[in-house]
């Protein structure tokens, strides 16, 4: 019992000294006789972030300035009101429906303080990772690469899964495109398309099957953890995956120079087990006369689904074309032109050495069926060809033969 009271006063007195100020929480550094006491920020995903400060200086508080913004955006500056007083304590609420951020990105904050004195402290910058915080994720890493996946909505095999097609996608996108790798990948796999729309809708973003971050080497997608999953995985996680490395090829000043078909038409081009989608909506157009002019997908893609689409479907297309003929040399050296800020036709040029029109052209005759006669034709040419090489090769050795059967006559 005396030990518990001792115990007691020991608390009391504690409170005591707290509450008339002769012991402090650990201040962070400063300067000029200002001390910061808390410094945080918290969010609810898509509703608020709420940025807190609690300082004190040896005279009054003056003058409180909050600055923060995405990493690589534009930083919003709010002065907040203070009543002047040695220790002060401000809070600021972000409305995000009014001003959504970027969703997962990277958040940076700091504060000016200003005192009676003349003095000022800026705050070194601390961040925060905007994530989806309505769910609880679990996650798994490896090799440079994390997924993280909605708890209770798939195993650890689930992002085993996952991870190794990302590890595996990479690789072999990138034998192509010959990028250095990001410094770290996180992979976000929602449970259902609805979540992954409802998330985009409220941080301001509308028609989106998935999204890549490239600044941020983030990755989001939608896929259930059921039936064969792997399927959707093999499609959707290497199309995002393209986007990054599209971006670590041509550096951040050059990714906005890369036209909107390349850059979504390797993404597209790229997925292990393509959508048949594609290939239906490229052929009805075709058909019809509705193939969307090449010039057009040189900027964001339609919203319409269905012109969204036929954009994806025609991208891939050209692209595919353009391996075909030109090879991974052609890809890379559009990537390298419009790294050096050329424009989506100037790009075409130099690299390819030929019109957007003219490779337009060309990629919309490799659209054209070929008729039964004409392949019939083809067929026969290819076997007329052979003969007659076979003839032209044959007749200097028959010459030969006769020359030396003259000579031992």
């Amino acid at each position: 019992m005396p030990a518990f009271a001792s115990l007691v006063a020991l608390r009391r007195l504690w409170s005591v000294l707290v509450a008339v100020g002769l012991l402090l929480p650990a201040a962070a550094p400063a300067s000029g006789g200002i001390a910061v006491l808390e410094n945080r920020a918290e969010h609810a995903f898509a509703q608020r972030v709420t940025f807190t400060l609690q300082a004190a200086a040896d005279t009054d508080i003056t003058a409180i300035y909050l600055f923060f913004g995405p990493e690589g955006g534009d930083t919003t500056t709010v002065p907040l009101p203070v009543t002047p007083a040695h220790t002060v304590t401000v809070e600021h609420v972000h409305d995000l429906r009014d001003a959504p951020l970027p969703p997962f990105a990277i958040v940076n904050y700091w504060w000016r303080i200003e005192d009676a004195a003349g003095e000022t402290y800026t705050t070194p910058p601390e961040q925060f990772r905007y994530t989806d915080n309505r769910f609880r994720w679990e996650e798994l890493s490896g090799g440079g690469f994390t997924v993280h996946w909605i708890a209770g909505h798939g195993d650890p095999v689930f992002g085993q899964t996952a991870l190794d097609i990302a590890r595996q996608s990479a690789e072999e996108i990138n034998a192509e495109l010959r990028a250095p790798l990001p410094p770290a990948v996180d992979i976000y796999i929602y449970d259902g398309q609805y979540n992954l729309d409802a998330a985009m809708v409220l941080t301001g973003q509308e028609w989106v099957g998935g999204q890549a971050h490239p600044e941020l080497g983030v990755v989001l997608v939608a896929i259930p953890a059921e039936g064969n999953y792997a399927a959707k995985m093999r499609r959707d996680i290497p199309h995002e995956i393209t986007h990054l490395l599209v971006y670590q090829a041509v550096t951040p000043a050059g990714y906005r120079y890369v036209p909107e078909w390349l850059d979504e038409g390797l993404a597209t081009a790229n997925e292990q087990l393509p959508a048949p989608d594609y290939d239906v909506a490229l052929e009805n157009a075709r058909a019809a006369g509705r193939l969307i002019p090449l010039q057009d997908l040189c900027v964001p893609f339609p919203p319409d689904p269905g012109r969204a689409m036929l954009s994806y479907a025609e991208s891939r297309s050209v692209v595919r074309f353009i391996r075909e003929r030109y090879g991974g040399p052609g890809i890379r050296a559009l990537l390298r032109a419009y790294a050096d800020g050329a424009s989506c036709a100037s790009g075409v040029r130099q690299a390819l050495h030929v019109s957007l029109g003219g490779l337009e052209t060309a990629w919309r005759a490799s659209l054209e069926p070929q008729s039964p006669w004409r392949a019939a034709v083809e067929q026969v040419g290819v076997w007329v060809g052979l003969w007659v090489l076979s003839v032209l090769v044959a007749l200097p050795l028959a010459t030969v033969g006769r020359r030396y059967g003259h000579g031992t006559g």
